[in-house]
């Protein structure tokens, strides 16, 4: 029993907590009343019916729900029961090491109901019904705060960014919001930058992944681009300062900010081939296996092995463009000619199949097959928001925001800034700036 300690509620029927999104300026662990979870302690669950007693249990190392639930007491038959029945909910399910799982009990050994975050968006719920048990999945109720940082480049945008403590996530989307407007591999010393951003946090305190930037900004030299998530009527989009979309037809960067380190030419000498060929297109050097993604939606028209390019990727934008994708390690699983994909959707990862001496991504565009350089290339005409004056309180809001972000610390904070927060929006898992 020393693996399901369990501590006594009232006895009274226990009903369900709603936890909504909230944008506060508080300090983190104020905010998701943040503390160490022990192996097993009490918590309050949705529940309709008299709960004797609650496990919030943080899975160890080697642990699986059978072991878990063997522990509580419970016998093979139930737990192979339970074990089936979580399956059928979510898929195949591993328990992950510091994740929470929750067990209902109305007796000692009698489990009524278990809750377990399959990853960073669902959990899983399985209930007793009677004789039976039935399951489902629900998204993943998340708390949501503004997190806010700045810096300055000494050496590259990417270096500084992550001195300054801005998560990976968010360094690509910064790069994916202002890369239109700002080229990063010009970025000189000195130039200085801040960001705000959505900080998700589990209702069990596990940080996740961050959300979406609500706005970026970059000075250099004399220039200053700024970039601003507004909701224009109800269809999320990135805006420069004028209420312009920044979000062109295609990602400019293919693969999660890192560096470029070849870029679009007509003559370069080839490492391999030893000959002086034209390079169009542009290479991404990253590590093996960074996922590379769709830079616009489309259609797959290769998806395989292809001579030279290695494992290769090229998708038909329609009006005549392409975009191809080369040397990848591997092709995301399912990914075939005829099948449509979205901008941003993963289609495979960093490699070095073909004719490469290193992992990267040889990254093409074509417009009515002649080669365009991807990084300045401009293939869509930008739409102004449609209503001007509601942009503009939107944009001071998010000003104010930017405004707020602390200075950056002498090392990397351990921890986000929190920075004031801005009214909460009516959907989970949505901030709405209009408000």
């Amino acid at each position: 029993m020393q693996n399901c300690r369990r501590y006594l509620s009232s006895g009274l029927p226990v009903l369900g907590v709603i936890v909504s999104v909230v944008l506060s300026g508080q300090p983190a662990a104020a905010r998701t009343g943040s503390h160490h979870i022990s192996k097993s302690e009490s918590v309050t669950l949705s529940a309709t019916r008299p709960v004797l007693s609650t496990t919030r249990h943080q899975v160890q190392r080697g642990e699986t729900l059978s072991s878990i639930l063997r522990g509580c007491g419970l016998r093979q038959g139930e737990i192979t029961q339970w074990d089936a029945a979580l399956q059928r909910a979510a898929g195949k399910v591993a328990l992950s090491p510091g994740r929470v799982i929750t067990l209902e009990f109305t007796s000692p050994t009698k489990l009524t109901s278990l809750s377990y975050a399959v990853d960073n968006q669902t959990r899983a719920i399985v209930e007793r019904s009677g004789r039976a048990l039935r399951g489902r999945t629900e998204p993943l109720v998340v708390k949501v705060s503004v997190a806010g940082a700045q810096g300055v480049v000494e050496k590259n945008f990417h270096l500084a960014a992550l001195q300054a403590g801005i998560p990976d996530r968010v360094i690509s989307q910064m790069a994916d919001i202002l890369g239109w407007e700002f080229d990063f591999r010009h970025v000189r010393r000195g130039d200085r930058f801040r960001v705000v951003y959505e900080r998700r946090v589990s209702a069990d305190g596990r940080v996740l992944p961050p959300g979406k930037v609500l706005a970026a900004e970059i000075h250099s030299g004399r220039r200053i681009v700024q970039g601003f998530y507004y909701d224009d009527d109800g269809e999320g989009t990135y805006v420069d300062a004028k209420g312009t979309a920044l979000r062109q037809s295609f990602l400019r960067y293919p693969v999660e900010f890192t560096q470029i380190s070849s870029v679009f030419s007509n003559q370069r000498f080839h490492p391999i081939l030893k000959t002086n060929r034209p390079h169009n297109g542009v290479d991404f050097a990253a590590p093996p296996g960074t996922p590379v993604r769709a830079a616009g939606d489309g259609v797959v028209s290769w998806a395989g092995r292809n001579g030279e390019y290695g494992n290769h990727v090229a998708i038909d934008h329609g009006e005549g463009m392409v975009t191809t994708y080369s040397h990848l390690r591997g092709i995301a699983s399912g990914l075939r000619p005829g099948m449509r994909v979205r901008q941003g959707q993963v289609i495979g990862f960093v490699g070095q199949t073909g004719l490469a001496t290193g992992p990267h991504l040889h990254f093409a565009l074509f417009r009515n097959q002649q080669y365009m350089n991807p990084l300045t290339a401009r293939v869509t005409l930008r739409q102004p928001v449609r209503n001007a004056a509601r942009f503009q309180v939107a944009k001071q809001t998010l000003l104010t925001q930017l405004a707020n972000v602390p200075l950056p610390p002498p090392t990397a904070p351990a921890e986000p800034i929190a920075v004031a927060g801005l009214a909460p929006s009516q959907r989970v898992g949505v901030v709405t700036l209009t408000r």
